[in-house]
């Protein structure tokens, strides 16, 4: 077989042929020095919970230690099946958003306690 091109062969009964393309394998689907932890049920509902109070993503994320893109891949399956509508905060003046940031963030730091005591399966009800 010899090449024409990049991408053609010519066979052997001097047909032309694409030539395969070399497919890439990883070994490992992740980095090993990497632990995954799946999120509890409760902690998929208190992210939904919380953006419904208002909460923005990277604050729910800082809150629960998780990533953000967790976080959105969450909202986002929710906003898919109905259970949640789509909020766009990005039309507020700047001022107005970063002191309402300041101020929510403080409002759930006060209650965080409860929050991670039903996460965690202690409570009933969640705050």
């Amino acid at each position: 077989m010899k090449s024409l091109s990049g991408n053609l062969v010519r066979g052997k009964d001097g047909l032309l042929y694409g030539k395969p393309r070399k497919k890439y394998v990883r070994t490992h689907p992740y980095p090993l020095n990497t632990m995954r932890i799946k999120p509890l049920k409760r902690e998929k509902a208190t992210i939904v919970m919380l953006r419904k109070l208002g909460y923005p993503i990277n604050m729910i994320a800082k809150a629960l230690g998780r990533s953000q893109s967790l976080i959105h891949r969450t909202l986002r399956f929710n906003i898919l099946i109905k259970n949640l509508g789509s909020i766009d905060m990005r039309k507020l003046p700047n001022q107005a958003r970063l002191r309402c940031s300041s101020i929510r963030w403080a409002t759930l730091m006060s209650k965080w306690a409860s929050w991670e005591n039903w996460l965690y399966g202690n409570g009933e009800k969640p705050p």
